[in-house]
């Protein structure tokens, strides 16, 4: 009986880790996004890390409240997900906190339709779920929630 017990104890010993939930895999990526300055109130989040759609947005709202220093309003995606300005070869979204034409908002978090809108405390609020989100602002410039 005692040799059963302790094979048992054994074969769930080994197995445990792959048994227990994994820990929350997007608090655990970390993402390091290029942002660059376009325009007076208008700004690029690259592309990196595997972001998506949420993080972009988280970026943006964070790019916005750190670097533009704006707490309200809305941001807005000038132009949509596609070739970079300043960083070639890589995909990126522009985005601006001036009025666009065609704006519209949604609930969607798409980055492919210029003119979608979302307040910058809803950008900001996304970043909650990723708070290893960082921006890169320039050669040794890093900003971070």
């Amino acid at each position: 009986m005692f040799k059963h017990a302790f094979f048992a104890a054994m074969a769930f010993a080994a197995t445990a880790p792959t048994l227990a939930p994994a820990q929350d895999f997007e608090r655990r990526q970390r993402y390091t996004l290029p942002a660059a300055q376009i325009g007076p109130q208008s700004f690029e989040i690259v592309e990196a890390d595997g972001a998506g759609n949420s993080q972009m947005w988280c970026a943006a709202g964070l790019y916005a409240r750190k670097v533009l220093g704006a707490r309200g309003g809305t941001l807005a995606i000038e132009t949509p997900r596609g070739p970079s300005q300043s960083a070639p070869g890589r995909r990126s979204v522009v985005f601006t906190t001036a009025p666009v034409e065609g704006a519209f908002g949604g609930v969607s978090l798409s980055v492919r339709q210029a003119g979608l809108t979302f307040s910058m405390t809803h950008a900001y609020a996304l970043c909650s779920q990723f708070p290893n989100l960082k921006l890169r602002t320039g050669p040794n410039t890093l900003v971070r929630r």
